[in-house]
């Protein structure tokens, strides 16, 4: 009877949203960078939270838009029998206000019919600049923050939280900093955000805050992007996550649910990992694993005893140097052959090739005008790696070797800025070898290894270096097996280099 009496604020609140969302165009709404929350998703979030200890609960709701994750989140405390709660939430967007409004005079008439208390205070301020954390201290915070980039440079939001932290030019990120800043000891925060703090150069120094802070205690993962914001107009292109962290807290195990979607929340698989396999202690970059499944998280655990990372496996990676936009100059036809070099895109690039025929209509070559030295390359054996794949493609890594001898009589070579390429540190690699690192990452294991570390279609020089890698004469010894195949063969491929490495994968 009790849970059955909560279902008609919820649904008020659904009311409510829609409505709002009804007058809002979806320009209005990037500008801002908002992206709502479901009832669904809110009342999942906010089922995540733990009865805080005060008898008195503070909450925070830092972007409230029409303050659905706050009702959620109030209707949670009250279901875990907290009776006297505040909520001060923050929204910057003034039409929006009268509907916040109405939405909290809902959850109070709850909490009185409940014979309990619940108040609140709406600021129509900006979240960031206006830094609550300095004065002020809370127990709960559940957030769905916006989401923009900004100038690390020249934004007042870059300056506004540099005593946290450095760097990463978006705004999400600065909300979740704040938050957990204004935490009390053992403070919840449970945020949905895209993927893309828990790897990469960008967000490094923001990571190390965070964790430093608070400890993640729950990870919930969609196996599929852009069901998360079902309203209609909100394509989300990034991939989310649902993060719960507690200020100060130190846990040994990270719990980690993955479900498909919004409408199959709470037929989440859950697993719990130790707490190791999903911050990675090897490195300074802090970066956050999410194996989906207990197959993948078997994965880690096997990535984790090579002996070496790529990076003191003696290689290096880099990305391509020509970017084409400020270089347009340079670029020219494939048939216009006077003081040109080919110039390598993705699509020169497929498993164990990269060519360049001049046949392709996509196939251009640069002018060796003047400081085309900046641009190129010197003509020697590379393994090359695309940088991006497409959100529903199968594989993120895809690799192809180029051989110096491809075009011998030249001196330099073009690599696109949408290409990696890899080399060693010291030498060159010789056809075998480079063959060997093409195996390696064409195979089965390493791409789902990559996916467990990064969200995003992007492959990032920054997280490869950091994976943990085969040794050398490993490499040399899968180089040695591939190069007796006459094509690529998937199958056969991922039978060697499991093989020579010794996995055992399973699905």
């Amino acid at each position: 009877m009790y849970q059955q009496s909560l279902i008609e604020p919820r649904n008020d609140m659904v009311s409510l949203q829609s409505a709002f969302l009804h007058g809002k165009s979806v320009q209005e709404r990037k500008k801002l960078g908002q992206f709502f929350t479901s009832p669904v998703v809110a009342n999942y979030m906010a089922s995540m939270l733990h009865k805080p200890k005060t008898k008195e609960v503070k909450v925070l709701d830092a972007g409230a838009g029409t303050g659905v994750l706050t009702a959620s989140t109030a209707v949670q405390l009250l279901e875990l029998g907290c009776k006297v709660v505040h909520s001060v939430l923050y929204e910057l967007d003034y039409s929006v206000i009268t509907h916040l409004n109405q939405a909290m005079k809902v959850i109070e008439s709850l909490y009185q019919s409940k014979k309990g208390k619940f108040t609140f205070e709406i600021r129509n301020s900006d979240f960031v600049i206006d830094r609550p954390d300095k004065t002020e201290s809370f127990d709960v915070s559940v957030i769905n923050p916006p989401y923009f980039k900004y100038n690390v440079k020249t934004s007042p939001y870059a300056k506004a939280v540099s005593d946290l932290y450095s760097g990463d030019p978006n705004i999400y990120a600065s909300f979740m900093a704040i938050v957990a800043a204004s935490l009390k000891e053992g403070g919840q925060m449970v945020a949905i955000t895209p993927r893309s703090f828990t790897n990469g150069l960008y967000f490094k120094n923001f990571r190390d805050y965070l964790l430093t802070a608070t400890a993640i205690e729950s990870i919930h993962i969609f196996k599929h992007r852009n069901r998360v914001f079902k309203n209609g107009t909100d394509n989300v292109l990034q991939e989310n996550i649902i993060c719960k962290f507690v200020k100060s807290a130190n846990y040994e195990t990270v719990e980690v649910r993955a479900s498909d979607c919004d409408s199959s929340l709470t037929s989440a698989t859950i697993q719990n990992y130790p707490v190791e396999l999903i911050v990675d202690p090897s490195n300074d970059q802090r970066m956050i694993r999410i194996p989906e499944s207990f197959a993948e998280a078997n994965l880690l655990k096997q990535a984790e005893q090579f002996e070496s990372t790529f990076t003191d496996s003696g290689y290096f990676i880099s990305t391509g140097p020509v970017v084409e936009h400020r270089t347009r100059s340079f670029i020219v036809s494939a048939e216009n052959q006077s003081n040109t070099v080919p110039l390598y895109r993705p699509h020169n690039v497929t498993p164990y090739a990269a060519l360049w025929t001049g046949q392709n209509k996509k196939d251009v070559r640069f002018e060796l005008q003047e400081q085309h030295e900046k641009h190129t390359l010197n003509n020697k054996n590379y393994v090359l790696l695309k940088r991006f794949s497409s959100k529903d493609e199968k594989r993120r890594l895809v690799s192809g070797v180029y051989l110096a001898k491809y075009f011998e009589s030249l001196e330099f070579i073009g690599f696109g800025n949408k290409v990696n390429y890899i080399g060693l540190k010291s030498g060159e690699l010789t056809k075998k070898e480079a063959y060997g690192l093409s195996a390696i990452f064409n195979g089965s294991f390493f791409d789902r290894y990559f996916r467990c570390i990064s969200g995003n279609t992007q492959v990032n020089a920054t997280e490869t270096r950091v994976m943990r890698f085969p040794t050398r004469d490993q490499v040399k010894a899968i180089g040695e097996e591939v190069l007796k195949l006459k094509v690529f063969d998937a199958d056969q491929n991922n039978t060697i280099v499991n093989r020579v490495l010794k996995i055992k994968e399973t699905i």
